[in-house]
């Protein structure tokens, strides 16, 4: 049987895993954009008793998930959800405090994984670079599925790449993939098919729009967006959005 999109995208994670933090810490910008993002989403949170629980869905090498654990505190519960094996070994290698925990699984999988894993909706919800990975017909399903396992009140922090219907962002961003990127990860052998996927899966992944109009389908609201800054502005953006209450 042949390998499903998801399946194949996952194997070039894993081939990547093992370079991808260190490929990462070479982008400008990178670590402190997920921060801001985990910070804005924790402040935004009602305030509750006890330890915040968290998802990070798209979790990866526990990159997201650091971020998430200096907004949120050391008593977070955060569960760390992705498709890769790979980079998920990379992930649980690092030092976590107790309530952290990671779950080998795709974004589709999320209801039952949360059935899992959690008595009930998480607080929060944060997904760096995770939709440009979910095939379009079924984002509209995963963004659903994202908001109903956040609790009334809750919200929901993406951040990704997002240059359709910018001209100068598309240029940019390809110029940055194949002027910058692909050579150094031929550099540090850290697989550089998975970086050409990442330069045409930004061209493909929604606009602004189209995912603003995702969420609001979903039922989400008071939906805001801020971009990073460096040659990231207009390129890199987070949105924000809340499951009412």
């Amino acid at each position: 049987m042949e390998p499903t999109h998801g399946a194949r995208l996952a194997d070039e994670f894993d081939r990547a895993s093992g370079r991808y933090d260190l490929l990462t810490s070479l982008n400008p910008g990178y670590h402190d954009a997920l921060r801001d993002a985990a910070k804005a989403l924790v402040l935004r949170l009602p305030r509750i008793d006890g330890p915040l629980t968290l998802w990070d869905l798209g979790c990866g090498s526990g990159l997201s998930t650091r971020a998430l654990v200096d907004a949120a505190g050391v008593d977070a519960r955060i569960v760390g959800v992705d498709a890769s094996d790979g980079m998920l070994e990379q992930a649980r290698a690092k030092d976590w405090p107790a309530g952290v925990d990671f779950v080998h699984a795709f974004a589709q999988e999320l209801p039952d994984v949360a059935a899992r894993t959690l008595d009930g909706p998480a607080d929060g919800a944060f997904a760096a670079y995770l939709m440009r990975n979910v095939p379009e017909e079924q984002r509209d399903e995963v963004v659903a599925s994202i908001a109903a396992q956040v609790r009334p009140g809750g919200w929901i922090a993406l951040q990704d790449y997002h240059v359709k219907g910018s001209k100068r962002a598309e240029a940019t961003w390809s110029a940055v993939c194949w002027g910058v990127v692909t050579p150094l990860a031929l550099a540090v052998r850290g697989n550089p098919s998975i970086y050409r996927y990442l330069w045409r899966s930004v061209l493909e992944n929604d606009s602004r729009d189209e995912l603003h109009a995702r969420l609001e389908r979903a039922g989400l609201t008071d939906i805001s967006w801020t971009t990073a800054g460096g040659w990231q502005r207009g390129i890199l953006h987070t949105v924000h959005a809340r499951r009412p209450a």
